[in-house]
């Protein structure tokens, strides 16, 4: 990374922060080493609240367009961030992200792959993040944003802690594959959304009245999350069962 954008970066954040309020649950000093950090995507301002609010500098995949400005195109190339040509197989892109954790670096993705229009909920996730983490056996950590940046209004940010996907290390990286441990991903970070409302509602902190369309388009993704849970956690059982007397 160049020293001098990292200056700038901590600068920057330093003087932004108090017009960009967050509380920020769970470990904000997140070490830097191989780990892909992985979160949901509501505003263009995600990455700069990530690095406003966490205590170290990381690298970002951005999409491609924001290379058109000549400002922002050095400031990431500074610290490492990665553009991706979206709505095509950009193996550039895939091929730096796995130098970088390979050389043992942090790497931030949206694996809804792009910003999502209802802050209540998850899009579904692209399999890119799993396929990086088990092509180079990277620990995740999940985070996730409450709701959309805006100018002088409070947010809220949780922070989870890492996990592995050890439990596909010796299957082969398949669509399959990919496609269950993209839903563990996704549940990590589905438990951090339902985690973060729950300490929110119990403070009192309230989001706009939903209309009843709404409401009723949360209950059914919630309950299909708690369905997903619970298929996740009999299949995690499965595996770790031991083997019963007389089999193979």
């Amino acid at each position: 990374m160049n020293k001098f954008i990292v200056f700038l970066i901590k600068f920057a954040r330093t003087v932004c922060r108090p017009f960009y309020p967050v509380k920020v649950y769970g470990e904000r000093n997140v070490p830097v080493k191989k780990c892909l950090i992985v979160g949901n995507h509501l505003s263009g301002w995600d990455p700069l609240l990530y690095t406003m609010w966490t205590k170290n500098v990381v690298s970002f995949v951005y999409k491609s367009e924001f290379q058109r400005s000549l400002f922002l195109k050095w400031v990431f190339e500074g610290i490492d961030c990665v553009p991706v040509r979206r709505g095509e197989v950009d193996l550039n892109a895939s091929k730096r992200i796995l130098r970088l954790l390979k050389n043992d670096k942090s790497v931030v993705l949206f694996p809804e792959g792009t910003r999502n229009p209802n802050v209540d909920c998850l899009q579904p996730f692209h399999t890119g993040a799993a396929l990086f983490a088990l092509k180079t056996k990277s620990p995740l950590r999940p985070f996730y944003i409450w709701d959309k940046t805006k100018f002088c209004r409070k947010n809220y940010m949780i922070i989870g802690d890492e996990f592995t996907l050890e439990q596909f290390y010796d299957k082969p990286i398949n669509r399959q594959v990919l496609d269950e441990a993209t839903e563990v991903i996704k549940s990590k970070v589905d438990e951090l959304r339902v985690r973060l409302n729950a300490l929110l509602d119990a403070k009192g902190v309230k989001r706009r009245p939903r209309t009843k369309k709404e409401t009723e388009k949360i209950k059914a993704y919630n309950e299909k999350q708690r369905n997903l849970a619970s298929e996740l956690e009999k299949s995690n059982a499965k595996q770790t069962d031991p083997p019963k007397e007389g089999s193979d």
